[in-house]
C-alpha cells in the first residue's frame, strides 16, 4: 500500500496526485535518462567484434587488451540493464 509523503493518505498505484492534499506523487512519470544501457550495449558489441577480429587477424588491438575490455563491458552492460529494469 502506497502512502502520500505529506499527509500519509492512501494512494493507489495509478494515482499521480494525492486525493487528500493534492501533492504530486510522481507515480505515473517515466524515468528520465535511460539511454546509458543502449550505449553500453553498443560499446560492448563493438568490443566483442574487435576481440573476434584480433583473434583471427593481425588487424586491430592486441588480444590481451580486447578480452579484459570485453569482460568489463559485459559487466557494465548487465549492470546498466538491471538498473533500467529496477527504475521502471
Amino acid at each position: 500500500m502506497l502512502r502520500c509523503p505529506s499527509c500519509n493518505g492512501i494512494l493507489t498505484k495509478t494515482e499521480t496526485a494525492c486525493y487528500s492534499c493534492g501533492e504530486k506523487t510522481g507515480q505515473g512519470e517515466k524515468p528520465k535518462g535511460g539511454g546509458f544501457d543502449t550505449v553500453a550495449s553498443v560499446v560492448f558489441y563493438i568490443a566483442l567484434g574487435l576481440t573476434a577480429l584480433s583473434m583471427f587477424t593481425k588487424f586491430g588491438p592486441p588480444l590481451s587488451v580486447c578480452v579484459p575490455a570485453t569482460v568489463i563491458l559485459l559487466f557494465v552492460k548487465s549492470s546498466a540493464s538491471q538498473l533500467k529494469k529496477n527504475q521502471t
